[in-house]
């Protein structure tokens, strides 16, 4: 009998040691590579979202910045890291979804294990004060009689101006920029017709009265501009949307991710970060690991054929 209980309890005391450490883990520093330069919305927001996770995991996150490659850099070496949990980054949609149809990236949503999203980005159309469209409408007839020339970074947002075109039957001509600040200053000086940007880039302008809002371009209205309605309220069934998540490389161990998991959704919950992302022209939209990645797979198959139909895509 007592033979028998020594090897029944046996299993239970081999497995105490493998318990404990997966309920200690993480045991050193995380590091989150961010796809893009410091001191834009992306690095601000995960900085923010990094304090407070590091409270509750117990251990430093440390942020470090990789930009270039219309933000393929960062995620290139997300992918390329080891799956052990302690290398993580972020990314969205332009990154996984759309810089794969245009550049040769060695990584595919299938290169990843998803974390939690944490926010959207805003957009909307605008034009310099001396333009003589004052609606989104007036835009579209002008662009329906001749080609109308429009600034931005690239896509999503020149994406979404072509699909408008498609729709109205207007004709709207890409003038690419380096960053959405070169975008707004072609539409000030009046070399581009209409520029379509994110608030940050856009607000100064804005509230200085030298640029005019036609439209939302996102799903929502901002709340700057409580008055100036998106392109759906408009009759136009565009929306241009990107999101911003953290991402690791596949293979990560269950029990790692359900750490990091519950980790990352808590620090999206605090109240310090709506207000960040409000500053930065984004909205909190905290989105599971399982939902971030079916967000991002049903939009890869979505901006296929639309960057194909507008000539962006890479040959293969």
């Amino acid at each position: 009998m007592q033979r028998r209980t020594l090897l029944a309890a046996a299993p239970a005391a081999l497995l105490t040691p493998r318990l404990a450490r997966a309920a200690t883990w993480p045991e050193r520093e995380i590091t989150v590579i961010v796809q893009y330069g410091p001191g834009g919305s992306t690095d601000v927001s995960t900085r923010a979202i990094a304090a407070e996770a590091e409270k509750i995991l117990g251990v430093p996150v440390q942020v470090v910045n990789r930009p270039g490659g219309q933000g393929t850099v960062g995620p290139q070496q997300v992918a390329a890291a080891r799956p052990d949990g302690y290398t993580l980054g972020t990314t969205g949609l332009a990154g996984l979804a759309i810089a794969p149809h245009m550049l040769d990236v060695p990584y595919t949503s299938d290169s990843f294990t998803f974390l939690p999203a944490f926010a959207r980005y805003l957009y909307g159309i605008a034009v310099r004060a001396e333009s003589p469209h004052k609606t989104i409408e007036e835009l579209i007839a002008a662009a329906r009689e001749k080609r109308t020339t429009f600034g931005a970074t690239g896509a999503p947002n020149n994406i979404g101006m072509f699909e408008l075109g498609r729709k109205v039957g207007a004709r709207f001509q890409f003038v690419p920029f380096g960053s959405g600040a070169e975008a707004v200053t072609a539409a000030l000086g009046g070399h581009v017709e209409a520029v379509i940007q994110n608030p940050p880039e856009m607000l100064p302008a804005l509230q200085s009265g030298r640029l005019r809002l036609l439209a939302s371009a996102s799903a929502g209205r901002w709340k700057e501009y409580p008055d100036v309605p998106t392109l759906r309220e408009r009759g136009h069934d565009v929306v241009v949307d990107s999101m911003i998540g953290f991402i690791a490389p596949k293979g990560v161990p269950e029990e790692r991710r359900a750490v990091l998991n519950r980790a990352f959704l808590e620090a999206a919950r605090k109240p310090a970060l709506a207000e960040i992302l409000g500053r930065f022209g984004m909205v909190p939209t905290l989105m599971p690991a399982d939902e971030f990645e079916r967000t991002v797979r049903a939009a890869h198959d979505r901006f296929g054929p639309e960057l194909r139909e507008a000539g962006l895509a890479r040959k293969r």
